[in-house]
């Protein structure tokens, strides 16, 4: 089947703002297109997919998908549903029998787990796996591509979940840590540095800027401001 992937990317000028208090400006984009870098890695040898598509307005964003030899589809909407849904037209009329859609946060994720998606999807219409928190939708897969509105946002995993049930779509669900973990926080980024997997261009990125010595200085600071 025709399998695309399909990857929205917001604007880099105001990345990852909650990482603020540890990561200076350039360092959060830097670490956004990292992070890319090592989602589009794990996506790139699956050969079920047909088509990879990153859609973002921003141009260094839609550069970088064509390094990993992605479609740069410059996205004229500012919401994240809508910007979805433009690539999802985009790509039905490009002969997607399915779409699956992954955030560019989640430098974790293998091939492997790509995979087994692709797998539990032989027989559902909509595959899901949740954020760390089990409220976030960190992975979606439909078939057929349009086959009900994606509900990013607030507790997207189980607005996606309820959507399911009512249109009776057959559902299936992925629990996996390499896809749940998402980097958004200062506890989130502290929690992916205590795995100490070295192998993601996020992990090194972060060892070059030395983040590990700041998180430990700042968790000094806050405690000496709790006494």
């Amino acid at each position: 089947m025709s399998v695309f992937v399909i990857v929205p990317v917001k604007e880099l000028y105001d990345a990852k703002s909650r990482l603020s208090p540890v990561l200076a400006d350039e360092e959060r984009r830097e670490l956004c297109l990292k992070m890319l870098g090592d989602v589009l890695e794990a996506v790139k040898p699956v050969e079920q997919f047909y088509q990879i598509v990153v859609t973002s307005r921003d141009s260094t964003v839609l550069h970088v998908a064509k390094d990993f030899d992605a479609v740069p589809l410059k996205e004229s909407e500012t919401s994240l549903n809508q910007a979805v849904s433009g690539a999802i037209s985009w790509c039905v009329v490009r002969g997607a029998i399915s779409a699956l859609i992954l955030p560019a946060d989640i430098p974790l994720v293998t091939s492997a787990d790509l995979s087994r998606i692709l797998h539990l999807g032989r027989n559902a219409q909509m595959v899901i796996s949740p954020s760390r928190d089990r409220k976030g939708t960190n992975a979606l897969l439909l078939t057929p591509p349009g086959i009900c509105p994606t509900r990013y946002g607030p507790s997207s995993f189980q607005q996606h979940t309820k959507e399911a049930l009512k249109r009776k779509i057959g559902l299936r669900i992925l629990r996996c840590p390499r896809i749940s973990l998402d980097i958004d926080t200062v506890d989130d980024l502290s929690y992916f540095l205590s795995l100490n997997d070295r192998r993601t261009r996020a992990s090194k990125f972060l060892d070059e800027i030395r983040i590990s010595h700041r998180l430990k200085a700042s968790l000094k600071a806050n405690l000496k401001n709790c006494l």
